[in-house]
């Protein structure tokens, strides 16, 4: 039984990171978009709304991709750290 459990221990750890990362890829964007939009573009730099619109959709998608892109190095940093098997002799 406790095999069992330290088995699905890793699985909930590996689950719980890919919700992390889904959070943020998901949130981080909308905002950004949002607060790039109204304080940059609308707030300082007296844009039209169609350009700030644009301009606020190109920072969404560079924050999607730099989220991307640390999922994606996290993923294949990521070491296993397998316990060596103990000889008995």
């Amino acid at each position: 039984m406790i095999e069992g459990r330290a088995n699905e221990l890793p699985d909930f750890q590996v689950f719980r990171t890919v919700i992390k990362y889904c959070m943020v890829i998901i949130i981080v964007p909308v905002l950004s978009f949002f607060v790039a939009k109204s304080i940059l573009f609308d707030g300082v730099l007296r844009l039209d709304p169609i350009n700030s619109s644009v301009y606020s959709a190109v920072v969404a998608v560079v924050v999607l991709h730099v989220a991307l892109g640390l999922y994606i190095f996290k993923a294949y940093s990521e070491t296993e750290k397998d316990p060596k098997p103990v000889k008995k002799d």
